[in-house]
């Protein structure tokens, strides 16, 4: 373990509902959409920071075959959920495994982002950093380019010393109060990344999550494979971060993309002089801003005519939707 540079949690994703069918077979972790999986990227990102030893992952028992099988993160460095109880109850997990090896910073990542400018990243990680140095629990935000309900936002107060003490959190607006949150200036993207030392997030989970007694009670009497399911099923964000009076922000001049549904795919592939977005064996005459994708390299696909749609082909199952649709594909999921 080198004490001197940050360790890295990632959180390991589930299998994804909004990437159907292909996640009918894998989780996010390893689908090599882009030639890479989401996780690969992400441990190379963070290599470029810190050493191998120093990197580690919590994950769903359920991806315990194909996450042991990585070369590029140490089997010991893999911690393993004993049941899917979202993110707060998986940092503190980790935090109480963790905090033998280290009280200095911890780096918390999701698996899925693919970001551009990563010399900007880097920049604002290294802010972040300093102000957890110094006592925050800081994440990045990114300055909003247009409203989306797609991402969480954080407002500020003015920022002292470069970095932004948080004022709120507001998870994914609707579009309207998006564009209201702009016009005011002062919010961000939530990234979802965020830093802080082990012991200023151990110290305010004891203040703020309410099963914190029983969760250290439990894992010191090792018993907490048999109670996780009775851990409180929230994210870190509601359970900590808008609670604290530690919060602070490192603004980020990066972008960034969850890889976590089709649009995002479509928009990240590169594209025909048509706008097509194509990984497949295809002939798209008359066709425009279509993504088109197949498992089988074998297959021919034919499209005529169409405009704004998604084929994605699978061994056992097939999607084809209209791209105004697709943010619906987990509420058609649960009716198919």
């Amino acid at each position: 373990m080198n004490s001197k540079k940050p360790l890295v949690l990632i959180l390991c994703g589930g299998r994804s509902l909004r990437l159907w069918p292909l996640s009918q077979y894998k989780s996010k972790n390893f689908l090599d959409v882009f030639g890479f999986s989401p996780l690969e990227l992400t441990i190379k990102r963070f290599l470029k920071i810190t050493s191998r030893e120093n990197i580690f992952l919590v994950a769903n028992q359920n991806e315990k075959k194909e996450l042991l099988r990585l070369k590029s993160v140490k089997k010991t460095n893999i911690i393993f959920e004993p049941a899917s109880r979202n993110t707060a109850a998986a940092i503190l997990l980790s935090l109480l495994k963790l905090e033998k090896y280290s009280s200095g910073n911890i780096i918390i990542s999701p698996v899925d982002h693919l970001i551009s400018k990563e010399n900007e990243f880097y920049k604002a990680l290294n802010q972040a950093l300093l102000a957890a140095d110094r006592g925050f629990v800081c994440t990045l935000g990114v300055k909003p380019k247009q409203p989306t309900p797609n991402f969480g936002y954080i407002q500020v107060k003015p920022a002292k010393h470069g970095i932004y003490p948080i004022k709120r959190f507001i998870e994914k607006p609707n579009l309207k109060r998006a564009k209201r949150l702009i016009a005011a200036g002062n919010c961000f993207y939530n990234s979802g990344i965020f830093i802080a030392s082990l012991n200023t997030l151990i110290g305010e989970y004891k203040k703020y999550y309410s099963g914190y007694n029983f969760f250290l009670n439990s894992f010191k009497k090792n018993k907490i494979s048999a109670l996780y399911k009775k851990i409180d099923n929230i994210p870190f964000d509601r359970a900590i971060m808008e609670k604290t009076k530690k919060g602070a922000l490192a603004r980020a001049n990066f972008s960034w993309k969850d890889f976590g549904s089709w649009d995002t795919v479509y928009q990240v592939l590169p594209k025909d002089k048509a706008a097509n977005a194509v990984k497949a064996k295809v002939f798209l005459p008359e066709s425009h801003n279509n993504l088109v994708y197949s498992d089988n390299p074998k297959k021919k696909i034919l499209v005529m005519g169409l405009k704004d749609v998604f084929f994605i082909d699978t061994e056992g199952f097939t999607l084809l939707a209209a791209r105004s649709q697709i943010d619906n594909l987990k509420k058609y999921l649960g009716q198919f």
